[in-house]
């Protein structure tokens, strides 16, 4: 005898435990589309500031006595076996992994559309993650450089300044080997506005804090983290007396710069700043 196919209309519905994947997704588009974290006026969009750096080293301890002995970082452990940085701003931390190169976190106004202006400009972008400070998405520009967006919770949103004390971030630069195509790609994802080329090419970004720009004419896959100092030959010695290297001088009408590697031979930048920087 045939089954009814109606007598299943008569049965208990059962309702289906939804993907966690799926779940917060939909979580997260409904919060945009009802502009929650989004400008609600529907303006412009807000150009997107550094909201955290890290230092990625294999070893975390080791790293923490280099930096605290050389640019008095004060250091907290965090959950993960990295340190958060205390005593900086804007805020950073140091993070247990093989990678080797500095990461920086860029502030966008809603995740999801954030992933997909990467993708339209030609760049990368993979699935948002949610942590405890809010969602972040790991991405690349259209020359291969990688770095992240974020949309923190709003106790960890905080207003961007820009350091001014040494062990601060004094300049994040993203290499560009073609700056004009790279004006382009950060423009578009985070609303960037540029001033004139400088002589090697690269370009200052004018509308944000702290100061960040373009590495005209240079290649790599992370952005390059400038941190303050007093005095850059101490620090230059210092570096050696903990057993890092020193490698290339510059000097500009913003300050002197050095470039260096800690003793896991993770690279990092000094500059001592001309007065008014």
């Amino acid at each position: 005898m045939a089954t009814d196919p109606f007598d299943r209309l008569r049965e208990p519905a059962i309702p289906a435990e939804p993907r966690p994947e799926f779940a917060a997704q939909l979580r997260r588009r409904i919060a945009e589309a009802l502009g929650l974290g989004a400008d609600p006026t529907g303006g412009p969009m807000a150009p997107s500031h550094l909201y955290y750096f890290t230092i990625p080293t294999p070893d975390a301890e080791r790293a923490a006595a280099f930096y605290g002995e050389l640019l008095g970082w004060q250091l907290e452990r965090g959950s993960a076996g990295g340190y958060h940085i205390a005593n900086i701003t804007p805020p950073g931390g140091i993070s247990p992994s093989e990678e080797t190169q500095p990461s920086v976190w860029l502030t966008v106004d809603g995740i999801d559309a954030a992933a997909e202006r990467v993708r339209a400009a030609g760049g990368e972008a993979d699935e948002p993650v949610e942590y405890a400070s809010g969602w972040a998405v790991s991405c690349r520009d259209d020359q291969g450089t990688h770095f992240e967006l974020s949309v923190p919770i709003p106790e960890y949103d905080t207003e961007p300044v820009s350091g001014s004390r040494p062990g601060e971030l004094f300049y994040v630069s993203i290499p560009a080997a073609d700056p004009e195509r790279g004006r382009r790609f950060y423009a578009a994802v985070c609303g960037w506005e540029f001033g004139e080329p400088g002589s090697a090419g690269g370009m200052h970004v004018s509308n944000v804090v702290p100061d960040c720009g373009l590495g005209g004419g240079r290649s790599g896959d992370h952005p390059e983290l400038w941190f303050r100092v007093a005095d850059l030959d101490a620090a230059a010695a210092k570096v050696v007396e903990l057993g890092g290297t020193v490698g290339d001088r510059s000097q500009g009408d913003e300050g002197r710069h050095l470039v260096c590697a800690d003793d896991q031979g993770i690279a990092f930048n000094l500059s001592e700043p001309a007065s008014g920087y």
